[in-house]
């Protein structure tokens, strides 16, 4: 029969791994859901849906034709202009807003047929504040003890310089884009059960106490 100390010995890598694969789930969870999302627009009836919608820069919206007749999707108005192919029924045509604003479409065979999309910017992560270093304090002169003084004139005592300015290190916002996030937190929590794989397959089985069998 095995020893409780070998027995103990085995279980404590694969609660720890457990317990790490547990935690990287929680993280990547709510990363996950604030990914872009995709929305539907059936067109019935001679009607684009409910004939607005708002979305997120970023999402998708997928066209549906359920009418008999053919139509398609042509933007009038809008931060960028597209055109989709002529949808048959049962057809169906996406488009990803990559540009955050408001859209205005219309059918080419029917111009009768408008509807509105408005697409809200996407929020960006703040980037880190800048930092600026302390400036060292002047040291203060010497003085010399009057009692220990001789006739000989003391030099005037002379103020140290002041020190230069210091720098003032700041980030370039503008030029570097901040990066993802989610490739952090994915990058980051890799590397942790890396490290943990290792450590496990490095640490040596507890051994077993002389005199005692192991195994039934």
């Amino acid at each position: 029969m095995s020893s409780p100390l070998s027995t103990t010995s085995r279980k404590g890598p694969r609660v720890l791994l457990a317990s790490l694969l547990a935690a990287l789930a929680v993280m990547v969870w709510p990363a996950s859901e604030a990914s872009a999302a995709t929305h539907q627009i059936t067109i019935k009836s001679y009607a684009y849906g409910s004939g607005s919608m708002s979305i997120t820069q970023g999402d998708t919206v997928t066209w549906t034709n359920q009418d008999s007749v053919p139509h398609d999707v042509v933007v009038t108005s809008g931060p960028v202009k597209f055109r989709s192919p002529m949808l048959t029924k049962g057809k169906s045509w996406s488009y990803t807003f990559t540009q955050a604003g408001a859209y205005s479409y219309t059918c080419s065979v029917h111009p009768d047929m408008h509807a509105t999309i408005s697409a809200k910017a996407k929020a960006v992560a703040p980037a880190p504040a800048a930092t600026t270093p302390a400036a060292v304090a002047p040291t203060a002169p010497a003085t010399t003890d009057p009692k220990t003084a001789t006739t000989t004139p003391a030099p005037a005592a002379t103020q140290a310089p002041a020190p230069s300015t210091a720098y003032v290190a700041t980030t370039a916002e503008d030029d570097n884009p901040s990066l993802d996030p989610l490739l952090l937190l994915l990058g980051l929590s890799t590397a942790i059960v890396v490290f943990c794989l290792l450590l496990m397959a490095s640490r040596p089985h507890a051994a077993t106490p002389e005199g005692a069998p192991d195994g039934d």
